[in-house]
């Protein structure tokens, strides 16, 4: 290699010896990138080893990953269930009709007409909205209507039902109670509302299902009788309170189709 001459300094210029010192310089701001990347790359290392992670269990942790990532985004838009019809219940983590429907006592398979436009529409609007979320983040849900009764607040409740007190009273509650919700259901399907949601009695509405739709979630008719969470109870302040148990409950549980 010929040295370059710099006639107007009269100084000769070794090419090879600066391009050794830019390469040199290059080794060494490398070495420290990669110190800097190894430390903080061992932090996490053991952080994983810390909490059991390793390369075996690598892939569940990675599909742990996407299934959270589908748990977040119905967190972030679950707000919209509370709507007309619907409410959020914070404290047992559910959601529940907001239609205060009210039986006449005694009566299990009767609906009063002045509930009966309500109903059709929390049920389209319950329709939508899950077929909403399906769609759109793969989280498909557990529709339960559950029917209640209401015990017996005369004589200072001396007729209160328990299952010890009165097991055969409180058995006819349960089934009086399930009669209560399968009117509600009733009154969906023959209005052609929830048709997207498995119903767990073949019997009554397997020639009612298309077979050919994607399937939203699953809808259960139960009656809880007198016993149940969140009933209403009697108080001072709400001496009616047991009686507004003879309505029923709507439970909508997401649950991840992973």
């Amino acid at each position: 290699m010929r040295r370059l001459n710099f006639h107007n300094d009269g100084e000769e210029h070794n090419f090879w010896q600066n391009y050794t010192d830019l390469m040199s310089g290059f080794l060494i701001v490398f070495i420290i990138a990669s110190l800097v990347a190894y430390s903080s790359y061992k932090i996490y290392v053991d952080l994983y080893h810390e909490k059991g992670i390793t390369e075996a269990n690598i892939n569940d942790i990675i599909i742990n990953a996407d299934l959270y990532e589908k748990i977040r985004q119905f967190q972030d838009a679950q707000k919209s269930l509370n709507s007309q019809y619907f409410r959020y219940n914070e404290e047992y983590k559910r959601f529940e009709c907001k239609i205060d429907v009210q039986f006449t006592a005694n009566d299990f398979e009767n609906i009063r007409p002045e509930y009966i436009e309500d109903l059709k529409n929390a049920g389209v609007e319950l329709d939508s909205i899950l077929t909403k979320f399906t769609e759109t983040t793969g989280v498909m849900f557990k529709v339960i209507v559950e029917g209640r009764l209401a015990n017996d607040l005369k004589n200072g409740g001396a007729n209160w039902v328990t299952p010890e007190s009165n097991p055969k009273a409180w058995k006819a509650a349960m089934e009086n109670s399930y009669k209560r919700a399968l009117t509600v259901v009733e009154l969906w399907r023959s209005n052609g509302i929830l048709s997207n949601l498995l119903y767990n009695d073949p019997a009554k509405s397997a020639a009612k299902v298309n077979t050919s739709h994607n399937y939203t979630g699953e809808l259960f008719v139960s009656g809880s009788g007198f016993g149940g969470q969140h009933r209403y109870k009697f108080s001072p302040q709400d001496p009616e309170g047991e009686n507004r148990n003879k309505t029923f409950i709507i439970q909508i549980i997401p649950y991840i189709n992973f």
